[in-house]
């Protein structure tokens, strides 16, 4: 299981941190075995989660190790993060400790049967203090997957030295149970990363008059009226800082972080647009956020761009990337009963790991866009979301050329094929959120597309 915290001996009096046992391993001799584990939270009229010690049932190259821990859930969920976790008894199983720049990289191992989901890792003192929960973001199933997590927040002690681990193997909604294996929680030294940005964001190159601004320096004149850059957060270190005199936002160790604004009318506009430049970071999500729509915080209707392993686009780290999302997708995304829009968008969020730099958050016309009375909806796309290939039937409308953009703006695949049909090979894109802009004689329209 993911406890990842290691008992481990240490001197008293002297205020120096020893290593934890390490790694917890659950064979005989080695630690967690014996451990004294315990779960919880189920939903009212479930039993809380099985937790055993058992033979690996899954053992192959990635993880081959004898025994493994198993926690078996076996209902439902319709909370963000699943009421299911697994945690080690205070005191006797890890004993307190300090975490260091040589301790506060944590790894561990897991396999989840029939499904993915997301999973956290915390830590917790003896009182019960403890930072937000760590998130992995995960969309493989039925393989054995290896999760990292930043503790650094925890160096120099802010809130006491954590006697116990707690492991939320299932984070997320479900539809059923599952069982989840976990192992080989090691505690190390964080690797190289990409250093810290030491050029600013680069300059918008949008016509202001096509622009309304949340967050640039760029822009002075069509922006969102009082603004406020750290309206709430979770854990870690939000902040504003400059990189050769230009604002820029930093978070740090993040969970989640929002900025707020009076509320706007975007409808208007085709994109929102985000300049980031993530060092630790290796998942994050971005959100507008409806004043209207009532859906609550971290709920999993929230519309969102994800980006990292399975997400809409890619995370790239130790450069600036600019990534225009289109407000077509925030409308798309599944909200259930919620009636999100754009008519009374006020704040941003983010939420993931590790350290992320921001900078150019505005909304803009694509002026390419409205040349013409043509709709996407006058397009039939099939299958989309797709694996292999899309097909694309004009109607009678012929097709002059056709260019597919990525997530960050660059062009994959173009043709000009003046045809009413087309069909975009898609087998060696990378999963994620793609662009088509159709020219005709008629005018332009752009297309969304999913691979997957």
């Amino acid at each position: 299981m993911k406890h990842l915290l290691l008992p481990f001996s240490f001197f008293l009096g002297i205020g120096m941190a020893l290593a934890q046992n390490n790694p917890i391993d659950f064979e005989p001799g080695g630690f967690g075995a014996d451990w004294t584990w315990s779960t919880f939270e189920a939903p009212q009229g479930a039993s809380d989660p099985d937790f055993n010690v058992v033979a690996n049932p899954f053992a192959d190259e990635a993880n081959p190790s004898d025994n493994v821990a198993e926690i078996a859930i076996e209902y439902p969920s319709s909370e963000p993060w699943g009421q299911a976790g697994c945690e080690s008894q205070h005191g006797a199983d890890l004993g307190a400790f300090s975490f260091t720049s040589e301790n506060s990289t944590v790894t561990l191992q897991f396999y989840q049967v029939g499904f993915a989901s997301n999973v956290a890792l915390k830590f917790a003192t003896p009182e019960g203090a403890a930072f937000f929960e760590q998130i992995f973001t995960n969309d493989l199933s039925d393989q054995w997957v290896t999760a990292t997590f930043d503790m650094s927040e925890w160096i120099g002690d802010p809130l006491g030295q954590p006697d116990q681990i707690i492991f939320f193997p299932s984070y997320g909604p479900r539809e059923t149970g599952h069982t989840v294996y976990f192992d080989n929680v090691v505690f190390g030294e964080a690797g190289p990363s990409p250093d810290d940005p030491q050029e600013p964001a680069p300059d918008p190159t949008v016509d202001e008059d096509l622009v309304l601004s949340v967050y640039s320096d760029t822009y002075q004149n069509n922006v969102v009226s009082d603004f406020n850059f750290n309206a709430f957060q979770g854990g870690g270190t939000v902040s504003e800082i400059q990189i050769q005199g230009n604002n820029t936002g930093k978070i740090e160790g993040l969970t989640f972080y929002g900025a707020e604004w009076t509320a706007a009318d975007v409808s208007e506009f085709d994109f929102v647009h985000l300049d980031y430049y993530a060092t630790t970071s290796t998942a994050f999500n971005f959100y507008i956020i409806d004043q209207n729509a009532g859906i609550p915080g971290g709920a999993p209707e929230e519309p969102r761009f994800a980006f990292g392993p399975g997400g809409d686009a890619p995370l790239v780290q130790g450069e600036w990337v600019s990534v225009d999302m289109p407000l077509e997708h925030f409308l798309d995304f599944p909200t259930g009963p919620f009636n999100f829009n754009l008519e009374n968008i006020f704040q941003w969020k983010f939420d993931g790991n590790g350290t992320l730099y921001f900078d150019n958050v505005y909304f803009f016309k694509d002026e390419t866009v409205d040349v013409s009375n043509i709709q996407a909806s006058d397009f039939h796309i099939f299958p989309n979301p797709a694996k292999e290939s899309w097909n694309i039937d004009a109607g009678g409308l012929n097709m002059l050329r056709i260019q597919v953009f990525n997530a960050v703006g660059q062009q994959v695949w173009a043709a000009s094929p003046q045809s009413s049909l087309v069909q975009i090979e898609a087998g060696n894109l990378p999963a994620g959120l793609y662009l088509a802009r159709i020219e005709s004689a008629e005018g332009a329209a752009v297309i969304k597309l999913i691979k997957h």
